[in-house]
């Protein structure tokens, strides 16, 4: 093991230049970072196992000035700094703020009024402030060669009838640049910290509409094969960037193993439904006329039993961080499932998805420590 490829030298390099890492998001030959410098103001990076010094000279050369490098591996993107997002500085130079920034592969942006939670918190305009506030606008900033693509997914999301999501305002497919309609509501997850919500029933019924929109020509196909490579090679990274220990390495594949039998046993799925394929709490604006639904960008057609398990696992990831109670989580789950229906089949399923998403979850959380669960579930021995 050599320090690069080690996650814990990626804190305490950060550490050693006055950064604390808040969460990584692993790929084979790097993490992309979210940190914070010691006023607690956000820092975007990226810590490359091999070649940052040519990294951060070709993010300096469209970005002059943003880009610093730490060490041998440790590179930080400031203000929008991204060789592959070429539209990205300079939205936020024109005083965009920056949202999400997972370095070389997509941001978002919010121009408007500030501090308005992702997809909405108050309809666009809606601020007692002022007779004619400043609109809420969010702009998805992805590769330009993705842009359609993106457009695409997004169309076929609002094409479902009844269906409450960001629409597609305006593209720029040279730019790499989707400008998004903005949706009234809060997030699921900050409901949970309040106590919940009783608008459980409705969020149980617009998954079930989703879903109801069965197969789209275009959207690919994601099925339990599909699935199962996606969690074992999160596994995988956490092994080859040693974020994990053996043993719960060893604990995690058999956790796989076993939920993968689970979702079998409960028979095959009737008909492919139109998947979120990462529902969870965080993705879901509840407003009293309705319910919303974000990064709808990631469709497949599956088994919906795996949007259910994916939205109930992070129900219980909710308790584990302390985030929500049990009887809370409880509750809410119960209204979902009420208001989504799900016969036997998919319940059966849902809860082999809801022990896959478990050991996902547990991968992806040790490359977190800010928001690591208390929960002594979640180790990393």
């Amino acid at each position: 093991m050599t320090p690069a490829t080690a996650f814990p030298s990626v804190g305490t390099t950060a550490a050693e230049h006055g950064l604390t890492l808040v969460r990584a998001h692993p790929r084979p030959d790097r993490l992309h970072l979210d940190l914070t410098d010691e006023e607690g103001r956000r820092v975007i990076g990226q810590w490359i196992v091999e070649g940052a010094q040519q990294v951060a000279a070709a993010t300096e050369a469209v970005a002059p000035g943003r880009v610093r490098l730490l060490g041998r591996h440790l590179v930080l993107q400031a203000k929008g700094a991204d060789r592959r997002l070429p539209a990205l500085a300079a939205l936020v130079a024109d005083g965009a703020e920056l949202v999400v920034h997972r370095p070389e592969r997509r941001a978002v942006v919010r121009t408007g009024a500030p501090h308005s939670p992702l997809g909405g918190g108050e309809r666009a305009g809606g601020s007692s402030a002022s007779p004619h506030p400043p609109e809420v606008v969010y702009t998805k900033v992805v590769r330009p060669r993705r842009t359609a693509d993106l457009v695409r997914r997004m169309e076929q999301a609002a094409a479902v009838p009844g269906l409450d999501v960001p629409r597609v305002v305006a593209a720029d497919e040279g730019a790499g640049t989707v400008r998004m309609s903005t949706l009234p509501g809060r997030t699921l997850h900050d409901l949970l910290a309040e106590g919940g919500t009783d608008a459980a029933e409705r969020i149980g019924a617009a998954a079930r509409t989703l879903h109801s929109a069965g197969e789209i020509d275009g959207v690919p196909g994601h099925d339990l094969t599909a699935e199962l490579g996606a969690t074992r090679g999160l596994i995988d990274l956490a092994r080859t960037h040693h974020a994990l220990g053996h043993r719960v390495l060893e604990t995690l594949g058999r956790d796989v193993e076993r939920a993968a039998t689970a979702i079998a046993a409960a028979g095959p799925v009737a008909r492919r439904s139109l998947l979120h394929r990462d529902l969870h709490d965080k993705q879901l604006l509840v407003d009293r006329d309705g319910v919303g639904m974000l990064d709808v960008d990631t469709l497949g057609l599956g088994d919906p039993a795996l949007d259910l398990g994916n939205l109930l696992a992070h129900l219980d990831l909710r308790v584990e961080q302390g985030w929500a109670s049990r009887q809370t989580a409880d509750v809410v789950e119960d209204g979902v499932l009420s208001g989504y229906r799900p016969g036997a089949r998919t319940r059966a399923a849902a809860a082999g998805y809801r022990a896959l998403t478990r050991a996902r979850l547990r991968a992806l959380y040790a490359f977190r420590p800010g928001d690591l669960p208390a929960h002594p579930d979640i180790a990393t021995a």
